[in-house]
């Protein structure tokens, strides 16, 4: 995707996310179903969606097993992904569900299952029978022990796990009986040339949300659920704006990931506090963004006010983007922040401490300078997406031998 126009003043809005496809040397070409039965367009399905992409432009034949929604199906044909509906009736050991899944395998002649969510396992277990490998691609954080027989029954016939945190295999180990050398760790990859600074002016950016190049602008991505932490961060700007009269001639924030679904009392209340707030003119409500690199170009200081976070892949995207961050000291946080040196670590559910963060960027623009720089260092360097790669498709051709050796 071109990133950039002859008119440098024109952005993109709403463009999905590209995948860059590497072409990497296979062992092995697989036949793949991708299985993913969520009908909401977040991080999860997103991410599965362009592992797919990956897989299919190095080769692979991929298909992926979606729930009959309109929007999720939109995103795989954006991606150029055969995609095929089935929505099962039950979370788990859906027999009419893995009948339909088992036609489409035999006629696909598919030898590999990459499932999404552990609650879609068993449903895709039935399917595949003995012959065919499944692979758990766990991008959820658990912390309740699952060794009854079930969950044995389940984790025994995996044939691998690829995780995207240390802090998962460390779960796994602990709270299953799944064999420690069935699990990999291969994080989200993070391309360069399309998460950059160079990529968007932040004038330009600006602009198109109607933000002044004075402001101090502060932003948060996601979803709009409480787990995410947009009340925190709501109630951290007005503290920070009652704390710092310095600020509030400066101060604007934007709430960017507002969905059609994402409708309820939380949301309600959302607007409610926004609305209370006495700069709240300057407080914005963006809808989900295809492509947030928008956003991201903005932004002074990202904020990630996640209550528990498995990874946080718009962490990962706002580094890149070259944008000093702040998140909760939670999940998979801390394996991509170190606290002073690549951003600024809080305790989750802390309006106050997300304040006090925010005010000390504010204060201090030379350490907004030093964490942005060391953050985007680390992120290329640690979630290259040609390695991370790489290491997911070697993940998966273990997972097909060890099957082969079974049968």
């Amino acid at each position: 995707m071109s990133s950039e126009s002859a008119d440098k003043t024109t952005i993109p809005t709403q463009i999905f996310f590209t995948t860059h496809i590497h072409t990497i040397t296979t062992t092995r070409l697989l036949r793949i179903a991708t299985i993913c039965f969520s009908g909401t367009v977040g991080g999860l399905e997103l991410a599965t969606l362009r592992r797919a992409a990956e897989l299919q432009g190095n080769g692979h034949h991929v298909i992926s097993i979606l729930p009959n929604s309109a929007a999720i199906l939109e995103q795989a044909k954006r991606l150029g992904i055969t995609a095929t509906a089935i929505t099962p009736r039950f979370s788990y050991l859906d027999i009419l569900a893995a009948r339909k899944l088992r036609k489409i395998l035999d006629r696909e002649e598919i030898d590999l299952l990459l499932v999404a969510r552990t609650r879609d396992l068993s449903t895709a277990m039935l399917a595949a029978g003995t012959g065919r490998a499944v692979v758990l691609y766990q991008q959820m954080q658990f912390g309740q022990r699952k060794k009854d027989v079930f969950h044995n029954w389940v984790y025994r016939r995996l044939d691998g796990c690829v995780g995207i945190t240390h802090r998962q295999r460390d779960q796994f180990i602990r709270l299953t009986n799944l064999a420690p050398e069935k699990i990999s760790v291969v994080p989200y990859g993070i391309h360069a040339d399309h998460f950059s600074p160079t990529v968007i002016p932040a004038s330009a950016a600006r602009a198109e949300m109607g933000i002044p190049d004075t402001a101090f602008l502060v932003g948060i991505v996601g979803g709009f659920n409480p787990g995410k932490g947009q009340r925190e961060f709501l109630e951290g700007v007005r503290l920070a704006w009652q704390e710092a009269p310095s600020i509030r001639e400066h101060l604007w924030a934007v709430l960017v990931g507002e969905r059609p679904t994402d409708v309820g009392q939380y949301t309600t209340d959302l607007r409610a506090l926004r609305d209370s707030l006495p700069f709240r003119e300057r407080v914005l409500f963006r809808p989900f963004l295809n492509d947030p690199r928008t956003a991201y170009a903005g932004l002074d200081v990202f904020i990630l006010a996640s209550h528990s976070e498995t990874f946080g892949m718009v962490l990962q995207e706002a580094m890149a983007m070259g944008v000093a961050c702040i998140g909760t000291d939670a999940g998979g946080v801390p394996e991509i922040i170190a606290h002073e040196e690549r951003g600024l670590l809080i305790a989750p559910n802390n309006p106050k401490a997300i304040a006090d963060a925010m005010l000390r960027l504010f204060h201090n623009p030379e350490l907004r300078q030093t964490l942005a720089a060391n953050a985007r260092q680390f992120v290329l360097r640690a979630y290259d997406s040609q390695k991370q790669y790489v290491a997911f498709q070697e993940a998966l051709e273990q997972a097909a031998a060890r099957r082969i050796k079974r049968r």
